[in-house]
Formats: structure tokens, C-alpha cells, sequence
């Protein structure tokens, strides 16, 4: 070996002369070491929770509005329908208004017609009576006229009877001639007056038959004329109120689970503790003490192989 292999700048401190060795860790750095773990696991956990605390409470905040969102189109609703409802209501109902005044109106007016046609009626049948009481007046005065007519007749016979008799008895005719003259009235008398029986029938008969036919033309006249009867007419329907609206109101919106929020700070508790764990630095290994003078003839032999690699 030559004088470039040996470590020449060696610390007497690190050999144990002239002071203390300098331990491997201190204790700045031990408790560094040991406080900066704590310090990223709790700001990791405190992150954490605070981003599920924050996420929570938006989402309960958003249950709220939707919530309060729901009700609004609700009663929205709600009102813009009862008022639709009444609007309809009202119409119909000044709908029923009228429509009741026309039927009321339009019964008035067909109980008039009803009455005028009574009217009429009566006033026809009135009139064809009175034609028919003159009808039967005409018929009864040509029935005694003609009666009348052959009583004259059968007077007059008579009449020229007695005085052909009575010339005769003035003529100085008597007698048989007389008698005669009597006896030709008498059966002249007799024969007229059977005729008169038999025409006076006929005459009868036709009387009531004239009397009959002018009896149906009365009555024909006033049937000819109807009674006017009135049309029904339905009465209109009289809309009903509209009921109360039956619905139910929307249910509120669920929020978020306290138990999931509960759960995923747990979570992340839990895994601020596993990282915090895991950037621990490891446990020293236990190693059997040496003395000084191996410690320096080690660190002589490091630095000799170095001096060597370099060259």
C-alpha cells in the first residue's frame, strides 16, 4: 500500500481521542423523526374530515332546497288548480244561471200558446154552436112551415067542400046530392090527412137528419181546433262545487347519513393512523459493541478501498 491509500483527514472525535464520538442520531432528530408522521397523519385526517364534513353538509343543504323546492311546486300546483277548479265552477254555475232563465222563460211562453189555443178553441166551438142553434132554428121553421102549409090545405078543401054543399042546397039540390058531396069530402079529408101522417113522418125523419148532420158539422168545426199542449222542458243541471283537492303533499328529501359520515371519518382516522405508522422510521437493530481500535482500523481499511477505486 502506498501513503495515497490511507485516510489522512481523520477526527480525532471519531477515533475517541481528544473528545466524545458523536452518536448516530441525535435527539433533534430523533424527535423530528418522530413528530413529522403526527403531523401529516392529523392534517391528512383533518383533510379528510373536513372534505366529508363539508360534503355532508352541502348535501344536507341540497336536501333542504329540494325539499323546499318540492313544496313550492306543490302548493304552486295546488293553487293554480283550485283556482282552475273554481274558474270552471263559476262558469258553469252562471251557465246554469241562464240556461234556468231561458227554461223558465220558455215554460211562461208555452203556457200562453196554451192559453191562447184554449181561447181559440173555445171561441170556435162557441161560434159553430150558435151556427148550429140557427141551423136548427131554419130546420124547425121550414118543418112548421110546411105543417102549416098542409093544414091550409086540408082547410081548404074542406072549406070548398061546404060551400060546393052549401050552392048545392042553395040550387034547391038536397038530398042525396048533399050527402053525396059529404061523403066525397069526407073520403078526400081522410086521404089527405093520411097522406099528411105519412109525409109528416118523412118530414120528421128528415128533420132529425138534417139536424144530425148539422150536429157533426158543429163538432167537426171544434175539433178542428186542438188543444195546444205545452213541450216539456228539461230543467238544466245545476253544477256541483268542486270537492277539496285530495293529494298529498311530497315527502322531504333525504339527507345524508350521519352514520356514513360517522363512518368515512373512522375510515379516515383510520387510515391517517396506518400512514402515520408507515412512515415511522424503523426500530435500531441491536449489534454487539466494539473498541476503538477496530472501529479505526475498519474505518482506515473504508477509506484505503476507496483511496483505490478512485485511483
Amino acid at each position: 500500500m502506498t501513503s495515497s491509500n490511507f485516510r489522512l483527514d481523520i477526527n480525532p472525535s471519531d477515533l475517541g481521542v481528544g473528545g466524545k464520538a458523536k452518536p448516530k442520531g441525535s435527539t433533534f432528530d430523533s424527535v423530528m423523526g418522530n413528530l413529522y408522521p403526527s403531523i401529516v397523519s392529523i392534517a391528512q385526517f383533518a383533510s379528510e374530515s373536513f372534505a366529508a364534513a363539508g360534503t355532508y353538509e352541502f348535501q344536507k343543504a341540497e336536501a333542504k332546497r329540494a325539499t323546499a323546492e318540492a313544496k313550492r311546486q306543490y302548493w304552486t300546483q295546488y293553487a293554480a288548480q283550485s283556482q282552475e277548479n273554481y274558474r270552471n265552477y263559476e262558469y258553469q254555475l252562471n251557465s246554469w244561471y241562464r240556461e234556468a232563465d231561458y227554461v223558465e222563460k220558455r215554460r211562461q211562453y208555452e203556457q200562453q200558446l196554451a192559453e191562447q189555443q184554449a181561447v181559440y178553441k173555445g171561441a170556435v166551438a162557441t161560434a159553430a154552436t150558435k151556427n148550429f142553434e140557427r141551423q136548427l132554428a131554419d130546420i124547425e121553421g121550414r118543418f112548421y112551415e110546411e105543417e102549416a102549409k098542409e093544414t091550409i090545405e086540408l082547410e081548404n078543401i074542406r072549406a070548398q067542400t061546404i060551400a060546393a054543399g052549401a050552392k048545392k042546397v042553395a040550387g034547391g039540390q038536397v038530398g042525396r046530392t048533399v050527402e053525396r058531396l059529404q061523403n066525397q069530402f069526407n073520403q078526400q079529408y081522410l086521404a089527405n090527412l093520411s097522406n099528411r101522417q105519412i109525409t109528416r113522418n118523412f118530414r120528421i125523419a128528415d128533420k132529425l137528419r138534417v139536424a144530425e148532420a148539422a150536429n157533426v158539422a158543429r163538432e167537426n168545426t171544434s175539433n178542428q181546433v186542438q188543444y195546444y199542449t205545452p213541450q216539456p222542458i228539461a230543467d238544466p243541471i245545476k253544477p256541483l262545487a268542486p270537492l277539496p283537492i285530495t293529494s298529498v303533499a311530497p315527502a322531504a328529501v333525504s339527507g345524508p347519513s350521519e352514520s356514513a359520515l360517522t363512518l368515512q371519518i373512522a375510515t379516515s382516522a383510520f387510515d391517517a393512523f396506518k400512514n402515520y405508522r408507515s412512515m415511522l422510521p424503523p426500530d435500531p437493530k441491536q449489534v454487539a459493541p466494539t473498541s476503538s481500535y477496530k472501529q479505526t482500523k475498519a474505518g482506515t481499511e473504508n477509506t484505503t478501498v476507496q483511496s483505490q477505486e478512485g485511483q
